[in-house]
C-alpha cells in the first residue's frame, strides 16, 4: 500500500499574523516548510509529496525545493480559498495507485520518523489514524464564551496534532463532505462508523501559529543541538 504526503503551508491557520506564513520563515538554517518536508521525505513509507502553498508563493516553493533537494515533490499546488478545497486540489496530483494519504500541517516541523510511521501504519489497519496527546491538565467545556458548562474526565480527552492519515476510500468521503473544514480532518468522519485510531504523539510536536511559537521552536532546535 503506498503512501503520499498533502503538506498545507497555506490558508489562515498557516500564518503567523496576517499576510504572513509560518511555513516561509527561518527556523534555524532551514525554512519551517523545508523542515517538515524533509521529516516526511526520510520516511521510507512516504513515496511521495504534493505541497500546497499560496498562490504567489508558488515560484518561492519551488526556489526551496530545488534548493534543499526535495526530490519527494511531486507538485506544487496553489491553495484556494478553503482548506477543503487545498485538499481537494492536492489529491488531484497524488497517482491512481496510491492507497493512503497522510495529511500534515507544514507549521508542525518537528514531527518525527517514529510518528510518522507508526500514524501511517494506523491509518492502512483502520482506514484513519490522528497523532494526537494525551491532555495532562484538567479540561473544561465551554460552550459558549469562558462560561464552563461541564468538567471532562482528562483520562479521556487527546489533544490532535498531526499527521492524520487515511485509507483513500475514506479520505474521498472526507473530500465530498459539506462541513465546515478547520483543521481537523478527521472531525468530519466522527458522524459516520469509521474508526479513528489515535496515535501517542508527543508536546515537542508542535504547532507554530504566534511570535511566541516560533521563539519556542528556535530554543527547542538549539537545546536539540546541544544534546550528545
Amino acid at each position: 500500500m503506498s503512501a503520499w504526503a498533502i503538506v498545507l503551508a497555506c490558508g489562515k491557520e498557516q500564518e503567523i499574523s496576517p499576510g504572513v506564513d509560518v511555513a516561509f520563515l527561518a527556523l534555524g538554517s532551514r525554512p519551517v516548510v523545508t523542515r517538515s518536508i524533509q521529516a516526511l521525505e526520510q520516511n521510507s513509507l512516504i513515496e511521495g509529496i504534493v505541497l500546497v502553498v499560496k498562490k504567489e508563493r508558488v515560484e518561492s516553493a519551488l526556489q526551496l525545493v530545488r534548493s534543499f533537494g526535495c526530490r519527494k515533490i511531486s507538485a506544487i499546488v496553489a491553495g484556494g480559498a478553503s482548506r477543503l478545497a487545498n485538499l481537494k486540489n492536492a489529491y488531484a496530483q497524488i497517482p491512481d495507485d496510491a492507497t493512503v494519504a497522510l495529511i500534515h500541517d507544514a507549521s508542525r516541523p518537528f514531527v518525527t520518523d517514529e510518528v510518522i510511521t507508526e500514524t501511517v501504519k494506523a491509518g492502512k489497519r483502520y482506514g484513519a489514524a490522528v497523532a494526537a496527546v494525551k491532555s495532562v491538565n484538567a479540561a473544561k467545556l465551554a460552550e459558549t464564551g469562558q462560561k464552563v458548562t461541564k468538567t471532562l474526565d482528562r483520562s479521556t480527552v487527546w489533544l490532535v496534532q498531526g499527521p492524520q492519515v487515511f485509507k483513500r476510500d475514506v479520505f474521498e468521503k472526507i473530500l465530498k463532505s459539506s462541513a465546515k473544514l478547520l483543521d481537523d480532518e478527521s472531525a468530519l468522519l466522527e458522524k459516520t462508523r469509521q474508526s479513528i485510531h489515535l496515535v501517542v504523539d508527543s508536546p515537542g510536536n508542535m504547532k507554530i501559529r504566534t511570535s511566541g511559537d516560533l521563539a519556542m521552536a528556535s530554543a527547542l532546535l538549539s537545546v536539540a543541538r546541544r544534546t550528545p
